[in-house]
């Protein structure tokens, strides 16, 4: 434990690792023959990813082929994050679905192979369920790494019913999207791009289905993440102050998730008024119009114990906020990058460091140097990419 008064000295993220990263995406913009940062100006920016033999839309004209053998397995996430902690010290974490029930009853028939739904090209869906349908017209859609190779489309994706199709997956680290069936979906791509466009038989087509509602919902992913870091007690303490605000989608969906496991043990040091089904607000306004996880939780889970965001940073808010901190069991930290400071004056006021359970969801992956303070720690850290092309 760290003596009050003492200097707690954070996991930082050194300088060459934003030079690294434009690096990285000026080789991607080769690879994909554009200039730009992002599809500006190129809708085609993603699409290319893709072998044009697969833009099939006509199902009907298909034959039906077994991609998975009756006997596939997928690696167990609590044992791909222990392989993960031995090689670099960390857990991995990805996003998760706050709303399995949403996934289709049946296997029904569908009418199109590859979902209209492109990264990188715009739509005009109002409705979260307008846009689904689109995926649950279909067998397949392109989903493609972005910023990071985790991303939310994945599992809107999966949880439509359909399968994603994910270039270049077989080249990216093996603890990058851990959670996902990342052989069954290698399995897929291969065979597609040999074989040419076929759609799933139902053994397939449950295989998906039932690993997405099994371990991608974000229960799911709070009960890993709750045995892997080894969180227990009547008062965890969920920190991020920014996510009263403003989304950021792993802490989102790890704070729900959590709390549909735990229930009223989890109490967020600043509440989140969009996940709760009372709020009024627009939730149109929020990061990816709030599809997906505004309104999920009820009201009833509101804490009491929670402070206000807007006092933060005053003496008395600080104040109120190591008193909580001293009330909990554990410090479920949603993003450690943007509450770094908060988490440094707890230590340094005396909180121990291995109450924290942080979180690192941006799409920059840790390089060495912070690895590094991170083993020499006693915090318990998720990370959620890795290096990889």
């Amino acid at each position: 434990m760290a003596a009050p008064g003492s200097s707690f000295r954070a996991p930082r993220r050194s300088k060459a690792v934003g030079a690294l990263r434009i690096l990285r995406m000026k080789w991607g913009h080769l690879r994909r023959g554009s200039p730009e940062p992002a599809p500006v100006g190129r809708p085609d920016y993603y699409s290319r990813e893709l072998s044009p033999a697969l833009f099939v839309r006509d199902a009907a004209i298909l034959p039906q082929r077994t991609f998975l053998a009756a006997d596939h397995r997928e690696p167990a996430a609590v044992d791909l994050g222990r392989e993960c902690f031995s090689t670099y010290g960390v857990y991995p974490l990805n996003f998760s679905f706050p709303q399995p029930e949403m996934m289709p009853s049946s296997l029904a028939n569908r009418p199109h192979f590859l979902s209209s739904t492109i990264p990188g090209e715009p739509f005009s869906f109002d409705s979260w369920d307008d846009y689904l349908l689109e995926y649950q017209s279909s067998y397949f859609a392109l989903s493609t790494k972005k910023g990071g190779w985790d991303t939310f489309r994945h599992l809107e994706i999966l949880f439509s019913g359909t399968i994603p199709l994910i270039p270049r997956l077989a080249k990216a680290n093996a603890f990058s999207l851990a959670h996902l069936p990342k052989r069954a979906l290698m399995t897929v791509m291969e065979q597609l791009l040999a074989e040419g466009p076929a759609i799933p038989d139902d053994h397939t087509r449950a295989f998906f289905a039932d690993f997405a509602s099994q371990s991608l919902s974000s229960r799911a992913m709070a009960s890993y993440v709750v045995e892997a870091a080894g969180i227990r007690g009547s008062r965890i303490m969920y920190l991020d102050h920014g996510l009263a605000a403003r989304t950021d989608y792993l802490s989102a969906f790890t704070l729900i998730g959590l709390r549909q496991l735990l229930g009223e043990t989890i109490i967020p040091g600043f509440e989140v008024d969009y996940l709760l089904d009372d709020f009024s607000g627009n939730t149109h306004r929020l990061y990816g119009r709030g599809f997906g996880y505004t309104k999920v939780l009820p009201a009833r889970l509101r804490s009491p114990d929670s402070l206000d965001p807007a006092e933060a940073d005053t003496v008395a808010g600080q104040a109120d906020l190591l008193a909580l901190a001293e009330s909990c069991d554990c410090i479920v930290v949603g993003n450690y990058d943007g509450n770094r400071e908060r988490v440094s004056a707890l230590v340094n006021a005396g909180i121990p460091e291995a109450r924290f359970v942080c979180i690192l969801g941006s799409d920059l992956i840790p390089d060495r140097s912070m690895l590094a303070q991170i083993r020499k720690g006693k915090m318990t850290f998720f990370v959620r990419e890795f290096p990889g092309i």
